[in-house]
């Protein structure tokens, strides 16, 4: 049974849809569940799907045609969603293709060249602002900071490490490499479009992060709202572009940085021939370990 149903009007159907949703989501969202899709994801994608989904059934995307680059690629990525969950996917196809959507806004050339000289984005201004936002925040909050500017990982991602390791997970840092091996959990650090293999970690900054010493972990969505409530303008994606960029400035090949942070690399060579050298390992760790005096400063 169709998640939305066609009716004479796009506003019409739009109405029917809110309705019908109402009775048939949860269909949809224990799909997109078993996508392993996670929390935020599914409920943004949800939320597309009930304002836009009338455009599979009227074939009319020209509401699509007036949003912002980035609320178009949330609409038709939940368009996408729902489509294949309908088994309706080459009818979104015709539809992306008669309106000429593309995925890609076009100016992600311009938008690089602006971050790269933009002076709020320098790495000297990212750490200051970490400092800033640690200084701050409670304890653990700031211990999940420094840990995600040390290892790289996306906010989600940090606070999803820092809770296996003080569930005390067995198999989950690796000692005598000194790194986290992430892959072992693919429920949750290997997802379709983000990835994170493993994190060289330190032992003593596995320990502190293992003693943090509170009874409730920090979420990325509470270290967000105490941000707000305490007037702090930072971003913690910022800790990721540090870890990135200090690796980089480090002497870090960017293929190994590439793999560590868990993007594909793109090309051949990348992906079937390259290998790291063998002190990789200890050329990270000396590297975080400058970025975590840096931190303390």
């Amino acid at each position: 049974m169709p998640l939305f149903c066609p009716s004479s009007s796009a506003r019409q159907s739009e109405g029917f849809v809110r309705t019908n949703l109402s009775s048939l989501s949860s269909s949809f969202v224990n799909w997109l569940q078993l996508q392993n899709k996670r929390h935020w994801t599914i409920k943004y994608t949800k939320n597309y799907a009930l304002k836009y989904g009338h455009i599979l059934d009227t074939g009319d995307a020209s509401p699509l045609v007036a949003l912002t680059p980035c609320n178009r690629q949330h609409a038709m990525s939940a368009l996408a969603s729902l489509s294949k969950f309908q088994g309706r996917y080459d009818q979104w196809l015709q539809i992306r293709q008669r309106y000429n959507l593309k995925w890609s806004a076009g100016n992600e050339s311009l938008q690089a060249m602006e971050r790269f000289f933009n002076p709020q984005m320098s790495l000297d201004h990212m750490i200051a602002k970490v400092r800033e936002m640690m200084g701050v925040l409670p304890p653990a909050m700031a211990g999940v900071i420094r840990f995600a500017c040390l290892t790289g990982l996306r906010p989600s991602e940090a606070c999803e490490s820092v809770r296996l390791i003080n569930s005390q997970t067995n198999n989950y840092f690796n000692p005598e490499q000194q790194c986290l091996e992430h892959f072992r959990f693919p429920e949750i650090f290997l997802r379709p479009t983000k990835k994170a293999f493993i994190s060289y970690l330190s032992r003593d900054n596995y320990q502190r992060i293992a003693n943090l010493g509170c009874k409730i972990l920090p979420t990325w969505n509470s270290i967000r709202l105490t941000c707000r409530r305490r007037n702090i303008n930072m971003d913690m994606r910022l800790c990721r572009k540090i870890d990135g960029s200090w690796l980089h400035k480090h002497g870090i090949a960017s293929e190994a940085i590439d793999f560590l942070q868990g993007r594909a690399n793109p090309y051949v060579f990348g992906r079937h021939y390259l290998t790291p050298s063998q002190d990789l390992g200890k050329r990270v760790l000396e590297a975080t370990e400058r970025l975590n005096n840096q931190l303390n400063a």
